[in-house]
């Protein structure tokens, strides 16, 4: 009598790595009072997410997103509705739209974009008390079988990252900055590559590159490796401080090319050097990398 065959083990597990939303889940992310109005008098916009500051509207990124570079176009003034905004409000609201596209376009290159707004609890504003518009980067394909079938949207790009290409990008589009510092940390933590002449390297984008593309050419170029980017390091008001981009090397792409060299934050030359320095250690630091 033949034993009857045993089933094949199972596949090994497969995971998706989502840390940000813990937050979510844990009922972490809640706010006292209103959140565009917390972030309008807000000064770390890096924490809070928000990419740029107008006269009458600031632009911010959705913690948890329908899909990566979900942005919120949102009125300064708490009104809840566009018959409750005065006009020249609405004007800017309308005008920004075309360098919110042109910008997320460059940086994500998406081949399209939801773009609405939620008018009260009915319609399913998530936040019925302040208006905001809403710009969803689309692909062809991103609404595959995990929203559809296992209620799971899968981002591929940290948000800490996709903040620092959007607000370069934004500051490039709408204050007319096309330069910006290239903070590149090393495998210890505690280490910048300065130039020859001991300041942070700058990079400029062309037409048609986007900002982040640029700083991430000459980072690769000043190390020979592949540095990976790991968030913001300039001001931490969108509309203050100086533009920086901080990138972190891993212990087997540590060389630099020519006159460039690895110094520690002390030896930098200038203040506005020192500062980006600081906030490029924190970026590295806190930059979650999924397992392999």
């Amino acid at each position: 009598m033949t034993a009857p065959r045993l089933p094949d083990p199972p596949e090994p597990s497969q995971r998706l790595w989502t840390p940000w939303r813990m937050r979510y889940v844990g009922g972490g992310a809640r706010v006292d009072g209103c959140l565009f109005c917390n972030q309008v008098a807000g000064d770390d916009d890096v924490a809070s997410l928000v990419l740029w500051r107008g006269p009458r509207v600031f632009v911010t990124m959705n913690l948890f997103p329908y899909n990566t570079g979900h942005v919120m176009v949102v009125p300064n003034e708490h009104v809840a509705s566009p018959e409750e905004a005065d006009p020249a409000t609405l004007a800017e609201m309308a005008t920004l739209l075309r360098p919110v596209l042109a910008a997320s376009r460059r940086v994500l290159a998406c081949a399209g974009f939801n773009i609405g707004m939620n008018v009260g609890d009915v319609a399913g504003a998530g936040i019925a008390a302040h208006l905001h518009q809403h710009v969803v980067p689309r692909w062809v394909g991103d609404a595959n079988f995990m929203p559809i079938i296992a209620g799971t949207m899968v981002l591929p790009e940290m948000i800490p990252v996709t903040y620092a290409k959007l607000r370069a990008e934004f500051a490039r589009e709408l204050d007319d900055a096309s330069g910006a510092a290239v903070a590149v940390v090393g495998a210890d933590g505690a280490s910048l590559l300065v130039d020859s002449a001991g300041h942070l390297p700058r990079t400029v984008a062309v037409p048609g590159q986007s900002l982040a593309r640029a700083a991430n050419d000459t980072a690769a170029a000043l190390t020979g490796g592949a540095p990976y980017l790991v968030g913001w390091a300039g001001g931490r008001r969108a509309d203050d401080g100086p533009r920086a981009l901080a990138f972190r090397v891993d212990p087997d792409q540590e060389p630099s090319v020519g006159d460039c060299r690895w110094v520690p934050a002390g030896a930098l030359v200038d203040d506005r050097d020192r500062w980006i320095a600081t906030a490029a250690f924190a970026a590295a630091a806190n930059a979650v990398v999924a397992p392999g």
